[in-house]
């Protein structure tokens, strides 16, 4: 099915790269994704952007090594953060499309979708 309405309204709570993600989905979704269905997924994505974003500016203004509980320089502590943000993005990547390979394998049940409600007798 294909949405073929207005995308939804940013919504106000998001930062400035969750905006601006919210914004590049919808529009790269042209018609795919729909704001009954989709939406909670997009704004989910959206979020963990903002997320991201937060997190890597803390780390940049601490800096990405500091003092362990020992005193050894050690990684800091919001990379495992950013780990986990990134491994959830990268999930909802492959849900809506957003990496190649997801694409193809979206595009094979799409093609037979559209095989089928072609030919619906042959089933």
């Amino acid at each position: 099915m294909v949405y073929e309405g207005r995308a939804p309204r940013v919504p106000a709570h998001l930062k400035a790269s969750g905006r601006e993600v919210w914004r590049a989905v919808w529009q790269a979704g042209a018609g795919a994704y729909s704001p009954e269905t989709d939406r909670n997924v997009i704004l989910r994505y959206a979020e963990l952007h903002d997320r991201r974003a937060d997190l890597l500016d803390l780390i940049h203004a601490e800096g990405l090594s500091v003092v362990g509980s020992t005193g050894q320089p050690a990684i800091h502590p919001a990379m495992r953060f950013v780990e986990s943000t990134e491994r959830e993005l990268r999930a909802i990547e492959n849900a809506i499309g957003f990496t190649p390979e997801a694409r193809m394998r979206l595009g094979i049940v799409a093609a037979e979708a559209r095989r089928v409600a072609a030919s619906p007798a042959d089933f």
